[in-house]
This record gives C-alpha cells, sequence and structure tokens, in this order.
C-alpha cells in the first residue's frame, strides 16, 4: 500500500506539484480531501475506472460551457468522439499533414531561423496550432490573433478546472458569435469541422444539440491550440538543452525518437481531473467517494520504477508505458493528428537550423494542465548552404 498524507494543498498551486510528493508512492491523500495519483501503473488503472467519472458540478468548464465531450462519460461522451472521428481519422490526418501543414510549417520555421528570442511561446508556438485548427474548422486564419486572446481565457477553464473566471464567460459569447459570423459569412466548406460534425450527427441520429455540437467544436479548438502551443514551446527547449548538432535528427528514426522522450518529459496534458461516484480501490488503496482525484500523467512519465533515471532525456528508450495523451475511454483523440504535427514541424526545423541555443535559462515552469518550460531565450542558427 503506497499512500502519503499531505498537510495542505498549497503545493497544487505549484507547475510541476507531483515533484514535491514522497516518491515511489502511487497514492497521495491530500488534507482537503483532494487524492492525487501518481504511480503509473496506478494512473492507467485510474483512467479505465468507470467509477472515476469526468462530470461533476465542481468542473468550471462544465457549468461555463455546458454538456461537452471533455466533461461527459458513458454513452453521451462516445456520441460526443463519434462527432470527432472523421475528422480525426487516420486518412483524414494524412490529408492535412499533406495539404495543409507543409505551408503553415514553413511559415513559422521562417519567421524563426536566425531569430533570436525570450518569448518563444508568446510570439511563435501558437501560430502553427491556431493555424491549424482555424482551417480545419473553416474560419479565417486572418482571425488567428483575436481567436489566440479569445481562447486565453477560455483554457484556464481547462487548466484550473474549478476556477471559472468572468473573464472566460465573456469570451464564451464572443467566440462563438465569431464562429456564426465566419460560418454566415464564408459558408461551411463540406470537409470543415462545423459541417463534419453536423452531418456526422445528423446521419447517426445522435442526439445532441446544436449548441452541444458548437461546445464541441470549441472544445476541439483549445484542445488543438493550447496543448499544442505548450508542447511546441517544450519541443524547441529540449532541441535547445540535449541536442547540440540537429543534424542528427535528419535521420527518421531519431527524430520520432526525440518525439516520444520529448513527449514523455511534458506530455500535452500533464493533469487531468476525475471525481469519485463510489468507495473504490486505486492501488490497493480505498478512495471515498466525492473524492476529487487528480491524475497526474506527468508524475507517471517519471515512475523510475519504469523509466530508470526517469528526469534524463534519453531518446530511444522503452517508451510503451507512456501516456502522453491520456489513456482509457478519454484518451485523448486527436493524438494522430498532434504527432503528425510535431513530426513535420521537427523534421522542417532541424533541415533548416543547424543547432537551437538556449540561453538565460531560468528553469521556470508555467501553467498547470499544460505545463511549458519559461525565462529561457532561444536562438536559432541556420544551415549554411
Amino acid at each position: 500500500m503506497s499512500v502519503t498524507a499531505s498537510p495542505s494543498t498549497e503545493l497544487l498551486a505549484r507547475p510541476g506539484w507531483y515533484r514535491h510528493l514522497p516518491a515511489g508512492q502511487d497514492v497521495h491523500f491530500l488534507a482537503s480531501g483532494v487524492v492525487a495519483v501518481t504511480g503509473n501503473a496506478v494512473v492507467q488503472e485510474a483512467m479505465n475506472r468507470p467509477e472515476l467519472v469526468a462530470d461533476h458540478p465542481l468542473k468550471a468548464s462544465s457549468r461555463v460551457l455546458g454538456p461537452n465531450v471533455l466533461d461527459s462519460d458513458g454513452p453521451g461522451h462516445r456520441a460526443f468522439r463519434a462527432l470527432l472521428a472523421p475528422i480525426l481519422a487516420a486518412r483524414q490526418v494524412e490529408r492535412w499533414r499533406d495539404e495543409l501543414m507543409p505551408g503553415l510549417i514553413d511559415d513559422l520555421v521562417d519567421s524563426v531561423v536566425g531569430c533570436r528570442t525570450d518569448d518563444f511561446y508568446g510570439t511563435y508556438a501558437h501560430r502553427l496550432p491556431y493555424g491549424i485548427v482555424s482551417a480545419i474548422m473553416g474560419v479565417d486564419r486572418s482571425l488567428e490573433d483575436e481567436f489566440h486572446t479569445l481562447t486565453r481565457p477560455l483554457a484556464k477553464l481547462l487548466d484550473h478546472p474549478t476556477v471559472e473566471t468572468e473573464a472566460a464567460r465573456q469570451s464564451l459569447p464572443r467566440f462563438l458569435k465569431l464562429i456564426d459570423e465566419q460560418r454566415s459569412a464564408r459558408g461551411l466548406a463540406p470537409d470543415s469541422l462545423l459541417a463534419t460534425i453536423e452531418r456526422t450527427r445528423d446521419r447517426k441520429a445522435i442526439s445532441l444539440t446544436d449548441s452541444e455540437v458548437r461546445a464541441t467544436a470549441l472544445l476541439f479548438f483549445l484542445a488543438g491550440t493550447e496543448t499544442s502551443s505548450a508542447f511546441i514551446t517544450s519541443l524547441v527547449y529540449c532541441l535547445g538543452q540535449h541536442q547540440d548538432d540537429l543534424a542528427g535528427l535528419l535521420d527518421d528514426t531519431a527524430r520520432e525518437q526525440f518525439i516520444e522522450e520529448v513527449l514523455r518529459l511534458y506530455p500535452p496534458v500533464q493533469t487531468i481531473a476525475r471525481f469519485v461516484q463510489e468507495d473504490l480501490e486505486l492501488g490497493g488503496v480505498t478512495v471515498p467517494r466525492h473524492s476529487a482525484v487528480l491524475v497526474s500523467l506527468a508524475a507517471a512519465n517519471r515512475d523510475p520504477r519504469i523509466f530508470p533515471d526517469p528526469e534524463a532525456f534519453r531518446p530511444g528508450r522503452p517508451v510503451r508505458s507512456s501516456l502522453p495523451f491520456s489513456a482509457g475511454p478519454h484518451a485523448c483523440p486527436g493524438a494522430l493528428l498532434a504527432k503528425a504535427e510535431f513530426m513535420l514541424l521537427l523534421e522542417r526545423l532541424v533541415r533548416r537550423c543547424a543547432r537551437i541555443t538556449i540561453t538565460d535559462d531560468r528553469q521556470g515552469l508555467e501553467s498547470q494542465s499544460f505545463t511549458r518550460p519559461t525565462g529561457f531565450t532561444a536562438t536559432f542558427t541556420p544551415r549554411t548552404a
């Protein structure tokens, strides 16, 4: 039995909070009735237990957005996912990779090669995911910056699951109005996200309202942009810290192994909140009903029983138990799309850059779910002909 009690929940306000819990233990009871789960095997168990539910009145995202794919369970959750399945199927992802992503990625790489920036996340990282998701949504790319401004408060609903802000409540109608205006002005391309999910709903007779369909589209936008923005920042940081000569990543296998190791250390979503419907055992420990459970994917990916010397950056290590996109019924439906985006970006970066140098590194972390390195300067040195 691996249990520890924490005297307070103040540590939960810190990015990387799991690092401050006793090592080698799986279940941690916090004083306010919050239970943290950190061991790899127990995290996988938790994400597959039906007694641990996503739907709960404490969740700010549910209160602000209404019923949606993130905060539903059982048949309702499966119905929401069915709407997204056609847009995220392997064949469709291949099309996005071949037709949509190259131009967007080249634009981003063109803008960073030869530059030095102390705000890669704020200035550059969002451009690619916002461009991809805007195109899939079927909205004008010139509105990317406006979408970015509107979605930042909404992203905090996912980052801090019980914190509801007035900024989020004000951003939601403005975001939806912008989508509706785009829909009226441009129409819906047959392969756009909104057209696809409405067509799927009607063809499969899925009982969801128009507002629930819009909430699904909004969460697709949030999940596809904020998670990728954070991960792309982590990718650039790791390239600067762990790859002196980017020529070593011209090999396809080496690039894939590098991506997998960054995903292990910096999963796009690091913490997932769940709620216990009835008493259950996790890892041999009884967790009482009504507990809030924080499932730490980041901690699971650093479990030394699975990943020896877990803080070391070692591309090529076995990653079968790595959980970058969660597990179970709520595993990320956009994992294929995200990996295609990351792999193609890395390929373009290593072909254009000789190296990425990290300086002025204050080794900071920011955010909770979408944790990313902060407080560093990145210099992108071009590859000579």
